[in-house]
């Protein structure tokens, strides 16, 4: 198995405070991950890790999406992906492994959730950015994610904090195109209302 424990929350949180309803542009991904994933079925630890490394952010963005906080999204990472290693076999190729694993993440974020049911805590890392103006503006940025209905505030943090595509968004979660545009335009909307700020485009 890969060490999938390289990447926590107490590193900078992608969290984008200039949000549009179109979002920042998609790096291509990349041609190899079909390589990627049958190298991984065959226990090859280092296309794992690079596996790991591409969708690792699409991962956190769900569990933060879901979870509310980046402590428990890292831990939505961990077992997204020990979950997805363990049955590479079942993912063959008829939708995009970045679908596959985001059922995945979902499904494991809505599990985690339901059983911790906890208050959501202040995490190490919003604590190291509550020090200056910027933390506190990412801080005040998750917590109104957690007033956005679900559908929105999913579609709201792959589109700005994983810049997946829409047509990825709308594959992912098995919509058409026009209902991921709608759900950004009113998840940015009511975001910039709750937050009271200026954000510009």
């Amino acid at each position: 198995m890969a060490n999938i424990s390289m990447w926590k929350s107490s590193d900078p949180l992608p969290i984008p405070l200039n949000l549009s309803d179109e979002g920042p542009s998609h790096p291509r991904m990349p041609d190899t991950v079909e390589v990627w994933v049958e190298q991984s079925r065959r226990g090859d630890r280092s296309a794992m890790e690079r596996l790991f490394e591409v969708y690792r952010s699409m991962v956190f963005a769900v569990g933060l999406s879901i979870c509310g906080n980046p402590e428990d999204a890292d831990d939505v990472v961990q077992e997204t992906f020990l979950r997805a290693f363990r049955s590479l076999g079942e993912w063959r190729g008829d939708s995009k492994f970045s679908t596959w694993l985001y059922t995945i993440a979902r499904r494991v974020a809505i599990d985690w959730a339901a059983r911790v049911r906890r208050r959501p805590r202040l995490s190490s890392a919003a604590g190291q950015l509550a020090d200056s103006d910027h933390g506190e503006r990412v801080r005040r940025v998750l917590d109104t994610l957690k007033q956005l209905p679900e559908q929105q505030r999913l579609t709201l943090t792959l589109r700005h904090f994983r810049a997946m595509s829409i047509a990825d968004i709308a594959e992912a979660q098995k919509c058409a195109e026009g209902t991921v545009k709608a759900n950004l335009h009113f998840a940015v909307k009511r975001l910039r209302e709750l937050l009271a700020v200026d954000i510009q485009p």
